[in-house]
């Protein structure tokens, strides 16, 4: 549970945030959960994409005010300031909050920034010791780098979608957006690495991160195969083309998860299965031998684990230490009892749609915390508390600067 006498570990360290989207958002997410004041930057009226972005019934009236249910996913423990970035005026102010904070974070086409005069060059003039984080979809060199690339473009171009789903079936992507939360993971580890690099030089500077780079980095498993062994990689539904057994098998009701890793758990596989024999199956004997001869292998486990249920088998594995799990839904998932040990939901106070249930930080510190504290920002909502806390402003002069239509 939460304890409120500890702070997070990047308590003090302010971020001006002009991500949007998800991968950017992610990023700035997961260091406001670790206890940084984040200033989200929205344009009037308008806000984050994602703020129109919903698949329930519950949030639809509230949009964009309070978001939809994809905002209210990844934008807690921020505070949302409005600033018209293509005015003048709104530029200077967004300048102004940039040589305030320790870290800048954008996820802007490369060139973009630097157009609105708040690069990495722009910034550093009036705040040398800032950590400056670009995120981009292809990088900032090369034939694309120009290019605006979605989820879905780089898990497409990364060879994600090759090996994902069974032979002869059409393209298809994994249910999750891969490369904005891959993107965005990476990108907090450089920013969190520049900040700790910071702090003993003194020194500020700019880190970068491709959606596609990043994605490829989750395919590293597989790169020295394919491209020092010149393997080619097929798409085995849950399989793995390394670890056999190592997917889903059918039950007499539904489905189990098995894998096994290595040999001495294959081992007490075969013991559970009721079936010792293919354990000295000289065709089974290691990976490498299960890994050929998977074909004849799978049919025969498939054979034997549908001769009980999912709830059983999960009993005789868990026993034995065999590694599984049932094929959740993501309702299941959810409410499975062992998230719910782990304090993983956290119910949030929003003051438009009431209780709201969001996923608590993975992180889990001794001396520290990675609390929600804050529900997802309501449309501009700290504009004038931001602007007077960070900049001085007085009420005079948010005024001015509202009725200009600058913030």
């Amino acid at each position: 549970m939460a304890d409120s006498t500890k702070v997070g570990p990047l308590h003090g360290v302010k971020v001006c945030d002009f991500t949007h989207g998800v991968a950017g958002p992610y990023t700035t997410m997961l260091l406001a959960d670790l206890g940084a004041d984040v200033w989200k930057l929205e344009k009037p009226g308008r806000g984050d994409a994602t703020r129109y972005m919903n698949v329930s019934k519950r949030y639809r009236g509230d949009i964009p005010r309070s978001g939809g249910d994809y905002f209210l996913a990844i934008n807690r423990n921020k505070r949302s300031v409005g600033v018209d970035l293509k005015t003048e005026d709104g530029r200077r102010l967004a300048l102004a909050l940039a040589s305030r904070a320790d870290i800048v974070v954008s996820n802007f086409r490369p060139g973009v920034m630097e157009s609105l005069g708040l690069g990495y060059t722009d910034v550093r003039a009036v705040n040398p010791g800032v950590v400056y984080a670009s995120l981009s979809a292809y990088g900032e060199r090369g034939p694309l780098a120009s290019q605006p690339g979605m989820d879905v473009a780089v898990q497409a171009r990364s060879g994600v979608m090759s090996i994902t789903g069974y032979g002869g079936m059409d393209p298809v992507k994994p249910g999750v957006s891969l490369a904005d939360f891959a993107g965005g993971s990476h990108l907090t580890t450089a920013v969190l690495s520049a900040l700790f690099q910071r702090e003993r030089t003194g020194e500020g500077q700019q880190v970068s991160i491709s959606l596609l780079e990043a994605t490829m980095s989750m395919l590293i498993n597989y790169s020295v195969a394919v491209i020092d062994g010149g393997a080619v990689i097929a798409p085995m539904g849950s399989g793995h083309p390394q670890l056999v057994p190592f997917q889903a098998f059918p039950t007499s009701d539904g489905y189990v998860v098995i894998g096994t890793g290595t040999n001495r758990l294959f081992g007490d596989l075969c013991d559970v299965l009721g079936a010792p024999e293919l354990r000295d199956d000289p065709r089974f004997l290691t990976n490498v031998d299960r890994v050929a001869n998977r074909e004849e292998l799978i049919p025969l486990i498939e054979k034997l684990t549908r001769t009980r249920d999912t709830a059983e088998w999960l009993a005789i594995f868990e026993e034995s230490s065999i590694p599984c799990a049932p094929v959740n839904t993501m309702e299941q998932a959810l409410t499975d009892p062992q998230l719910l040990a782990n304090d993983a939901i956290v119910e949030v106070d929003h003051p438009v749609v009431g209780p709201l249930h969001v996923l608590a930080s993975p992180y889990h510190f001794s001396a520290a915390s990675a609390d929600v504290r804050m529900p997802p920002p309501q449309l501009a909502e700290h504009t004038a508390e931001v602007l007077s806390e960070v900049l001085g402003l007085d009420e005079d002069q948010i005024d001015s600067l509202r009725s200009r239509g600058v913030i």
